[in-house]
């Protein structure tokens, strides 16, 4: 991605926060399928760890907890 720093942790969090709304309520964006919804959610997982530990997600957070 690029951004300015300061913009560029921000923004990926929003795409996280995007992609891992949409797997827990497909009511968000009903015409985009949960598999890839997880698919992005956890790309991003592999590709920015740090952000994902302050904002307190895991891999598996796009699962309903029982």
């Amino acid at each position: 991605m690029h951004a300015r720093p300061e913009f560029r942790e921000i923004l990926i969090a929003q795409r996280i926060r995007h992609w891992h709304s949409i797997t827990r309520c497909r009511l968000i964006a009903p015409k985009i399928p949960p598999s890839r919804a997880r698919k992005n959610y956890w790309r991003l997982c592999k590709s920015y760890p740090e952000v994902m530990a302050k904002l307190g997600l895991t891999e598996a957070s796009v699962y309903d907890p029982l």
